[in-house]
């Protein structure tokens, strides 16, 4: 018995906290119920006993339903319920107004500030829109819609450039002209096609004027001509996993001052007020057709790029490249020249000295006179203007420098081979390459305001910009064109076209996917060795600014972030002065200084005064956003098939702490792409940079990029303007 009581006294005094909660949770549970469910305290109210959860219900049920009733005046029939001033609702008899105003408040005095003109029944509102479409549709009229013709030869390219951009938006009254701009750089693709405008007359003339209207007195000649709407440009993105993103539709370039007048609205009930009539109205303009058709592209500052529709654009780098390979083949004659005069005369000092000068001057003279590639008659290098010559004589007429009405200084074979075309000719009695003739090439498929889209002989050519596509990403392009459904929204439709009843705008079928264009990256970074001793690895850094790629190495340590703003360095003085002294002598000699873009674009006038402009920014942004993480040696094979043991450093870097890339360090272990792009910044970075094109005030509607000698407007449209159209230029 005693160790039963032992034991029990033990697992009582090992279980007592366990104990004393299980006794607290019975003394709860009674008080629960015994206080709280089955509640002692009662209350007499109204004779009656009721718990406190029943007081609530009783004066809910009892006396406030028989208070309501006696404010509301049921009871006794003499009470009213009390009606604020500021809220409550006024009639137009009530003393407050009375006299004052003859309608009544519903609102109060409130609602007059909500709104003073409430009263005005809107429902009494013209609606021009909606009766004409009604009046429409009561008319007997059926049409049968035309198709609209294919869009034919799609063809895609991209240029980066310097360019000048808007820092505002444009509209009607700011034009790309008259709004601020500064020069900045731009990855512009541009996304050529043919349309057949005029068999888009033919057809909206034969279904809604010709053999395909039922009726004779259904035919009318406004609804055949045809008012076009939009030139829709849509691209896909390549995605992470190789795969293409959905087709997005381009917005209009950010040069177009009527880029919000053309947004695509495709539904009736979506049109602004006025509806289809006034849309019309606003798109049946030659301006807003040349624009809509052939848009106005950036005003490219480059000396070196010009923009051109991609089938002139393989032309144009072709003339380039062959007036540089020629530019260098004179350089290096002049130079040749300057070295055999220099011997000529050498010798004929030592000839003169031996027998008389008059002699050995004139021998020197004769054999300097001989025929030598880069001389002229007399001697003369080439430094003279050939194109100022005649028969290998100077022109004595055309000694003097000559400035014609668009600023071109030179002679005056100069002036008119320029005017019209005509190429000049070098020193070396050859024809000069010039890209003049791609210009008046694209004059011929402008359009004009004498241009009749009706009456064209071939397929138009048109082209849509994509200004904002991103570096290092690769897309592909697809337009279509669209024509105003002149019977929308009117029900005067056949049966077969009366789902398009709604629909505005009638569009021809896609164009073929044309692509993938890739848009370079503009930074670069290039890990080029390592210090094992202080482990800092040696990153240059590319970036591409102001149509000019710029390189700067950066020491960094892991931790270190790769890059910073940096002040350009002083351009080379040597380099400068000889840039110098060919200008001058170049000019002193009546020569011409020759231009990538042709006679033309090398005018003065189109540059700008100070060369640092276009060479010289005041900072070189070279921030990357990426943080070395490590500098890792590795061990492995050379790719095939040179299969070979190496051993490098790979260093590691991140531009977000999540994702780690890494890149071999020395150009040898570098990835074919990085070591081609290497190549590439290295050879374009020593080009010499040359001075930016001025804005020039007037479009391209010379047209077609082509600036004019004499201003804004287009040579031709200007001396030989007769009409048909409001003439273009300053």
């Amino acid at each position: 018995m005693k160790d039963l009581i032992t034991k029990i006294g033990r697992f009582c005094e090992n279980h007592v906290e366990k104990i004393v909660l299980a006794v607290a949770g019975v003394i709860c549970i009674w008080l629960f119920f015994t206080q709280v469910i089955f509640s002692p305290n009662i209350v007499a109210i109204g004779g009656k006993n009721l718990a406190p959860g029943q007081i609530d219900r009783y004066v809910y049920e009892e006396k406030a339903q028989e208070l309501s009733a006696e404010l509301r005046g049921r009871k006794t029939g003499s009470s009213k319920l009390y009606k604020p001033r500021l809220t409550g609702a006024i009639g137009p008899n009530d003393g407050e107004i009375y006299g004052v105003l003859s309608r009544a408040l519903p609102k109060g005095f409130a609602g007059l500030f909500e709104s003073p003109l409430s009263f005005i029944d809107t429902t009494l509102a013209p609606k021009p829109a909606t009766q004409l479409t009604a009046r429409n549709a009561e008319s007997s009229r059926k049409y049968r819609l035309p198709t609209v013709p294919d869009v034919t030869d799609v063809a895609a390219n991209q240029i980066r450039a310097a360019a000048y951009v808007p820092v505002q938006p444009l509209t009607a009254q700011t034009t790309y002209g008259t709004a601020a701009t500064e020069p900045n750089d731009i990855d512009l693709v541009t996304v050529e096609a043919r349309f057949d405008t005029a068999e888009v007359y033919r057809r909206f003339h034969a279904s809604f004027a010709g053999v395909d209207v039922e009726k004779e007195e259904w035919r009318d000649p406004c609804l055949a001509d045809p008012t076009f709407a939009a030139v829709q440009l849509e691209r896909q993105e390549l995605l992470d996993g190789g795969s293409w993103s959905d087709w997005r539709a381009i917005p209009r370039s950010r040069v177009e001052s009527n880029r919000d007048l053309f947004s695509v609205i495709e539904r009736v009930e979506n049109l602004p007020p006025g509806g289809l009539a006034v849309r019309l109205m606003q798109y049946d303009r030659r301006d807003i057709r040349m624009g809509l058709l052939q848009p106005e592209g950036y005003q490219i500052a480059s000396a070196e790029e010009e923009w051109f529709p991609p089938s002139f654009y393989g032309k144009f780098k072709d003339l380039q490249r062959k007036m540089e390979s020629e530019e260098r083949r004179e350089q290096r004659e002049q130079e040749r020249g300057k070295d055999d005069r220099s011997t000529d005369s050498r010798r004929g000092d030592l000839r003169g000295g031996a027998g008389g000068l008059p002699g050995g001057a004139q021998a020197g003279a004769a054999r300097s006179s001989r025929g030598r590639p880069g001389t002229g008659i007399g001697g003369d290098t080439g430094l003279r203007s050939s194109r100022g010559t005649r028969g290998g004589a100077q022109d004595p007429a055309m000694t003097g420098s000559t400035r014609g009405r668009g600023g071109r200084r030179g002679t005056g074979d100069d002036m008119y081979g320029d005017m019209y075309g005509m190429q000049g000719m070098g020193s070396d009695g050859r024809r000069k390459t010039t890209t003049d003739e791609v210009y008046f090439d694209l004059r011929e498929e402008m359009l004009t305001y004498r241009t009749d889209l009706s009456k064209q002989a071939k397929p138009t050519l048109i082209w849509a910009f994509d200004d904002t596509a991103e570096p290092g990403k690769m897309y592909q392009y697809r337009l279509r064109v669209g024509v105003f459904n002149p019977v929308a929204g009117t029900g005067q439709l056949v049966e077969r076209d009366m789902d398009k009843n709604g629909q505005v705008i009638l569009w021809s079928a896609y164009s073929q996917t044309v692509g993938p264009i890739s848009i370079p990256q503009r930074v670069y970074l290039f890990a080029k060795n390592v210090q094992d001793k202080t482990k800092t690895a040696t990153v240059e850094v590319a970036r591409y600014m102001l149509g000019y790629w710029r390189t700067e190495d950066f020491q960094v340590k892991p931790g270190e972030s790769i890059g910073k703003a940096v002040e350009p360095k002083e351009p080379d003085r040597e380099r400068s002065r000889d840039r110098e002294r060919r200008l001058a002598a170049m000019q002193m000699g009546g020569g011409r200084i020759t231009d990538p873009r042709g006679d033309m674009m090398a005018d003065p006038m189109y540059m700008t005064s100070d060369p640092a402009q276009a060479s010289q920014p005041k900072v070189v942004d070279y921030t990357t956003g990426k943080v070395v993480v490590d500098l890792v040696e590795v061990n492995d094979w050379g790719d095939a098939p040179n299969l070979r043991p190496r051993m490098y450093h790979d260093m590691l870097y991140t531009s977000d702490g999540m994702y780690i890339e890494h890149m071999p360090v020395s150009m040898t272990n570098w990835p074919r792409d990085l070591a081609e792009a290497y190549q590439m910044i290295q050879t374009e970075k020593r080009k010499e940079p040359k001075p930016f094109r001025a804005f020039n005030q007037g479009t391209m509607r010379g047209r077609g990029g082509m600036q004019d000698p004499y201003g804004g407007a287009g040579m031709y449209d200007v001396m030989y303007d007769t009409g048909g159209g409001v003439p273009r230029g300053r």
